[in-house]
Formats: structure tokens, C-alpha cells, sequence
């Protein structure tokens, strides 16, 4: 999966981390792999001890419960998640920061803004389609399941919650009214493209239909006529 190949550590804190906590932590990262092929019921102790290539007998000494470990291991999902769109939308703050509010007004600066801004989005969301299908494919999982399990309930609205936070605070550039609502939009939207998609082989996945989609959505909410 994707987030073992992050790098939020220097090799030195990696190596003084115990042997224990880098069990525990790629039995949770096995775990998401195995949530994303074979669902909640397929994720077992034995199918993550197969998965992760250990000991049985590991996964039930760190995780004596079964729904634990699957909790812990859609939280360390969120978490990832939520980190990867807060860079991305961070560098679209800076955009938007760097130009005068008064700029900001006018058609020809939020038009070149606005076609900065969807092939920045586009290329953020094609990309975590190629790379982040274990992780969308997780996420995807934890709002489907999370109408029969209050545990997950509680994580999906907290995730969501932290998705929707940076859109409001896009959105709010241009509507101070209810910027929400069109946060929730581009949110639901960008979901929705990449969940699509993630059936597709690559050859078959379209970076331009992601683009025009986004470029209109970006439009709509800068306030310009498409």
C-alpha cells in the first residue's frame, strides 16, 4: 500500500522505534490491504497474518479483537488520507494568497487562477487514482460500512469532517455566504471521480474527462460563466 512508502520520519527515528511497534504498525498496514480486496468479513486474523507473512499468533497478541484492529487500521487510512489533501490544497492557499483581494475580482486573474487551479486538482486526483487505489478503495469501504457499525460511524463522519474543512476554506475566496455547501460539492465530486475510476485498468482511466469536470466545478464555485 501507499503509506508504507511515505517517509514522515527520518531513518533515525524509524530505527529507534521497537521491534514491537513495527509489528504492530505492518499488521495494520496489512490489514488495510486485505480490507481493500476482500472486504470487512474477509478481514480476518489469519487472511492479515497470511497477508502480512507472520505469525498467526502475532496478530492476535497485538489485536485480541478482531473489530479493534480493523477500527485502528481505517483510522491509520483516514489519517493518511487526510494528510495527502491537506498538501495538496495547501499549495492551492498559497495560489490564492499570492494575488491581491482586489485582483481576485477580476474576470481575467480568476480565469488563469481557475485553469491553474483544475489542472493542479486533476493531476492530484489522476494521480492518487494510479497510486491510492488501496486507500480510496478503504475509504470507499468505511462509508459503506459505516451504516451498520457506530464505531466506523463516528470515524467516517470525523474523516469527512477533515476532508470538507480545506474545501470550506477554498470556497470561502469566493462565497462568505455558505461556503460549506460548496465545499461539500467539490468534496462529493472529487470522491465520486476517483471511486469511478478505480475499476478501470490505467490504459482506460482519462485524465482529460477528470479535467473538464473539475474545470467547470471550479468555475461554477469562482463565479465565472462556463
Amino acid at each position: 500500500m501507499p503509506i508504507t512508502k511515505t517517509k514522515s520520519a527520518s531513518n533515525k527515528v524509524v530505527q529507534r522505534r521497537s521491534k514491537g511497534e513495527r509489528t504492530r504498525e505492518k499488521i495494520l498496514m496489512s490489514a488495510i490491504e486485505v480490507l481493500a480486496t476482500q472486504g470487512i468479513k474477509g478481514t480476518t486474523h489469519r487472511a492479515i497474518a497470511s497477508h502480512a507473512d507472520i505469525q498467526l499468533s502475532l496478530t492476535t497478541y497485538y489485536f485480541k479483537d478482531i473489530q479493534e484492529l480493523v477500527q485502528q487500521a481505517f483510522v491509520l487510512n483516514s489519517n493518511y488520507m487526510r494528510e495527502r489533501t491537506d498538501n495538496i490544497l495547501q499549495k492551492a492557499f498559497a495560489s490564492f494568497d499570492s494575488i491581491d483581494k482586489t485582483s481576485l475580482r477580476k474576470v481575467s486573474v480568476k480565469t488563469e487562477l481557475c485553469e491553474k487551479l483544475a489542472s493542479m486538482t486533476a493531476n492530484y486526483l489522476f494521480e492518487n487514482i494510479n497510486t491510492e487505489t488501496t486507500s480510496l478503495a478503504v475509504e470507499q469501504l468505511m462509508y459503506t460500512a459505516m451504516q451498520v457499525t457506530p464505531e466506523l460511524k463516528k470515524l467516517a463522519h470525523e474523516h469527512e469532517e477533515s476532508q470538507l474543512r480545506p474545501f470550506t476554506v477554498l470556497a470561502s475566496y469566493f462565497n462568505k455566504k455558505d461556503p460549506e455547501i460548496d465545499a461539500k460539492m467539490m468534496r462529493t465530486i472529487f470522491s465520486q471521480l476517483q471511486y469511478s475510476q478505480l475499476p478501470l485498468t490505467r490504459n482506460e482511466r482519462s485524465i482529460e474527462a477528470i479535467y473538464q469536470i473539475t474545470r467547470k466545478l471550479m468555475g461554477w464555485i469562482m463565479g465565472l460563466k462556463n
